[in-house]
């Protein structure tokens, strides 16, 4: 079995939405970011490659490169779901933590296991998104930005 971790953070700034594992949350803010932003799947990413000793999300996908200026971040983690399933690993679950004052995630989270779900070739039983506040502690608490954090196991594919 293999464990990777991920952590992925943005700051707020104008805009009217924020996208959260690929879905669209109206809010009064949007996100600083040369994709779309999305801090669940940056996390997922990064820890699914760092399952497989296999990077980060900059080394495939470097905020450098105009290609992938506002991206859709489900392209990112459909490109490296191939490259874990290539690499031999299947997961096994996903647990993933969003960060933030605001918005409200509870409302949006079933949609949100079920973009990770898709794109990871897994089941619901498989992935679970939560998010929870600071208390108004840090910049998060202060309401500048948002992060997450995820965690993976990974099996072998004939396991």
């Amino acid at each position: 079995m293999r464990v990777g971790h991920g952590f992925d953070v943005h700051r707020f700034s104008e805009g009217d939405h924020i996208v959260i594992a690929g879905v669209t949350i109206p809010f009064c803010k949007g996100i600083e970011a040369h994709s779309d932003g999305d801090v669940v799947i940056h996390a997922v990413c990064d820890a699914l490659l760092g399952a497989c000793a296999l990077g980060d999300i900059g080394k495939h996908f470097p905020d450098s490169d105009p290609t992938f200026k506002d991206c859709d971040s489900r392209f990112f983690l459909r490109k490296i779901q191939k490259l874990i399933s290539d690499n031999g690993y299947k997961l096994v679950n996903l647990d993933c933590t969003v960060v933030c004052e605001k918005p409200k995630v509870g409302p949006y989270v079933e949609l949100m296991n079920q973009n990770l779900a898709t794109d990871l070739d897994a089941s619901l039983a498989q992935v679970n998104v939560k998010a929870t506040t600071t208390e108004m502690l840090g910049f998060t608490g202060r309401e500048e930005g948002i992060a997450a954090f995820a965690v993976v196991s990974l099996v072998p594919i004939d396991e």
